[in-house]
């Protein structure tokens, strides 16, 4: 689990149990925000301007700029094959071979793709199935084939109507559709930001379909049908719990489920239910989504972590609530 203090490993059966890394134990930052492990299941993290970490036996191995990375900031990792997509803040890499070779690193800007890239400050990346790399940016998404690139933003369909979400919140929500290039302490506006930016892509998600899940600031959730290239836009009045679309997971069944910062949702492709702190979330502001070999559902939020239990061939809770570690939002 990936936190603002370090690296924490839970043994799920004696939760009590568990081990910390941090900066005292080998990582250069503190600040977790991606954690995947690769075919060998070794756990790779993206950290706060602490670059890239893998650990290998028994110590953790550090890449940061000098060995070829755009930045310290690592927002997002993929693995494909032989390659490792990194989303930064100043680029993407893919990485291939020795980490410690200069030649393993391939850079991509929006300076060295000439505009293929459509902003340098990427936040997720996704691998399709036939090879092609989705990049979620502040200024919309990038997709690369291996030769060409092709760009979509608000004004392409990406995201609600600015009309259609005015009035969901009852402060009303303020526009905002250019860069804002600003660093954040979890890589997303404060938490208070209620401005519209529907171009901000904060999540991504490839289901097995092949469909792209869009999740945007503001802007709801987008669905890109990656053969035809069309949108589709669900917002609150769809009946997502917000329209500041944080994380995506795909569960058992096919089911969709979707971390805002008004709480959790799963999607069925025809209804959307909802949980919150009624159902025993630790608070309703979802950082991260990720399943687990028993299908369990374990939700990172700003307050701590909730465990989901699924049934397995349904994809519905197991449970009326559900388990947590963490302090409950006030």
């Amino acid at each position: 689990m990936g936190t603002t203090v370090g690296l924490i490993l839970y043994d799920t059966t004696t939760p009590e149990n568990y081990l910390v890394f941090d900066n005292r134990k080998g990582l250069l930052s503190n600040g977790i925000f991606a954690v995947k492990l690769d075919n060998k299941g070794r756990p790779w993290v993206g950290t706060y301007g602490g670059g890239l970490s893998y650990h290998d036996e028994s110590r953790w191995v550090n890449l940061n700029t000098p060995q070829g990375l755009c930045d310290a900031f690592v927002y997002d990792i993929e693995f494909a094959g032989d390659s490792i997509w990194i989303a930064t803040w100043s680029g993407a890499n893919r990485l291939r071979g020795d980490p410690f070779s200069r030649s393993s690193w391939e850079r991509f800007t929006v300076e060295n793709t000439h505009g293929g890239l459509i902003d340098d400050w990427v936040y997720a990346i996704e691998v399709g199935k036939d090879g092609r790399i989705w990049f979620g940016t502040e200024s919309g998404i990038s997709l690369f084939d291996g030769t060409a690139w092709r760009n979509w933003n608000h004004r392409n369909g990406l995201g609600a109507p600015y009309e259609t979400v005015k009035d969901d919140n009852a402060d009303g929500v303020s526009y905002f559709e250019g860069n804002h290039h600003e660093r954040h302490s979890h890589a997303l506006p404060n938490i208070e930001d209620q401005t519209f930016r529907p171009n901000y892509v904060v999540s991504m998600l490839l289901d097995r379909a092949n469909r792209l899940w869009i999740g945007t600031w503001g802007g709801g959730l987008a669905l890109l049908d990656t053969q035809n290239f069309t949108f589709r836009n669900f917002t609150r009045k769809d009946g997502l719990p917000e329209n500041f679309v944080l994380s995506l997971a795909e569960g058992p069944g096919g089911n969709l489920w979707i971390g805002t910062s008004g709480g959790l949702a799963r999607f069925d492709g025809e209804t959307f239910t909802r949980f919150s702190k009624m159902n025993g979330l630790l608070g309703d502001f979802i950082f991260s989504l990720e399943f687990g070999p028993d299908h369990s559902l374990w939700v990172g939020g700003h307050y701590g972590m909730n465990r989901l239990i699924l049934d397995p061939q349904t994809g519905n809770p197991m449970t009326a609530g559900l388990s947590g570690t963490g302090k409950s939002q006030p």
